[in-house]
């Protein structure tokens, strides 16, 4: 096993969305232990305030499953969390986990090949993140980082901090967007009802040899630019995005939709999809279950895989949690913080509305959300 490797340059897709708003950004490069290469996109400098203040800790951001970096810029410079906290002067890190569009890469396999895909949400939290981390604090010079996550993105954080609890001095503050980790109340119809086949499914997917989700290929995006150029044929594309998920966005900014279709799915792995399928099922917020006879020798003689040690989870963390929210259920983020030592808040948002996606995409995520985010960092 590869120790770490980090590696910086300058160019890279996402950055150009925000160089073009004038905002300094760097491409970096870091391999994981078990040989990933993950990219991450570091905002230095803004236009308004210009370099970032030394002195302040960096923030990390990390998406949600199928997610990448671009989904924390989707809403444009004055709305989006990232150009947000840079305008104030902090060094902003956006994370991208392996299997997406920007980490598909590794030291000796392909992502043509099956092993490539042969991880879940667990390996993100083991590998990936500390991985990230560690390259943060490095670049920076800081001790202690500050850390923001949405949907697997705080799944991430609670299996690095229950499996490594070490990590727990390299966190200043957790802020946990919909976080996802007991999601027995899935309340999403078109998901609940894959959960419900799911054994068929993984059997069908197996047959056929498909590992991965991809990103949508270019041409998908010209076929919505052509059939959805205006408002108005927008807005039909929405009603029916609407009809396939269950669910509706209507705090969806004017820029979210195209940015949306462009931008989501960047990419993952099937098995991160089987691994969220068993949580629902199982009621646990536990590692990957292989059946009775592997777990026996994946985890030390158990016929069950064993839950994350919640408790271990020392790191002072903040929670946000919508009330329209799907797939992370208002009952299933009261488990979740019954269960943490060290919660510090519990902020359910006002609106009744707000669901999954309004974290990244809303039009009033910067009242409703991103300024009590903000406040947060920047207490002493």
């Amino acid at each position: 096993m590869e120790a770490p490797r980090s590696t910086t340059n300058a160019e890279g897709r996402q950055p150009q969305i925000t160089q073009k708003y004038g905002y300094s950004t760097e491409v970096h490069h870091v391999q994981t232990e078990d040989g990933y290469i993950l990219e991450l996109h570091r905002i230095r400098a803004s236009p308004t305030f210009g370099p970032a203040d030394p002195s302040n800790p960096p923030v990390l951001l990390m998406h949600g499953l199928m997610g990448s970096s671009a989904d924390w810029i989707l809403i444009g410079p004055e709305d989006s969390l990232p150009y947000l906290l840079s305008d104030r002067g902090h060094d902003v890190w956006l994370g991208n986990s392996r299997g997406n569009r920007y980490s598909r890469n590794h030291s000796r396999l392909s992502p043509e090949s099956h092993e490539f895909w042969d991880f879940s949400f667990h390996e993100l939290g083991l590998y990936d993140l500390p991985a990230m981390v560690d390259h943060v604090l490095e670049q920076s010079g800081s001790e202690r980082l500050h850390y923001v996550g949405h949907s697997q993105g705080t799944t991430m954080f609670f299996v690095l901090n229950a499996l490594r609890p070490e990590y727990a001095k390299k966190f200043r503050l957790m802020q946990a967007l919909a976080p996802a980790t007991f999601v027995t109340h899935l309340k999403h119809p078109f998901l609940r009802l894959l959960v419900q086949h799911q054994a068929v499914l993984v059997s069908i997917f197996q047959t056929l040899g498909i590992v991965e989700i991809k990103p949508f290929p270019d041409d998908w995006n010209r076929l919505v630019d052509s059939f959805c150029p205006d408002f108005f044929s927008r807005a039909f594309c929405q009603d029916t995005m609407h009809s396939l998920t269950g669910n509706k966005y209507p705090h969806l900014s004017a820029l979210g939709f195209r940015m949306v279709t462009h931008h989501v799915p960047a990419g993952c792995a099937v098995k991160q999809w089987v691994h969220f399928g068993q949580l629902v099922q199982s009621g646990h917020f536990r590692a990957y279950d292989y059946g009775p006879e592997r777990n026996r020798l994946e985890y030390a003689g158990q016929s069950a895989p064993p839950d994350y040690d919640l408790a271990r989870v020392v790191v002072p963390v903040a929670i946000y949690y919508g009330l329209a929210d799907e797939l992370t259920q208002p009952a299933d983020v009261r488990l979740l913080a019954e269960k943490l030592p060290n919660l510090v808040a519990l902020n359910l948002l006002p609106n009744a509305t707000f669901n999954h996606m309004d974290f990244m995409l809303a039009s009033d995520a910067k009242v409703a959300l991103y300024d009590s985010i903000i406040a947060n960092v920047e207490q002493p």
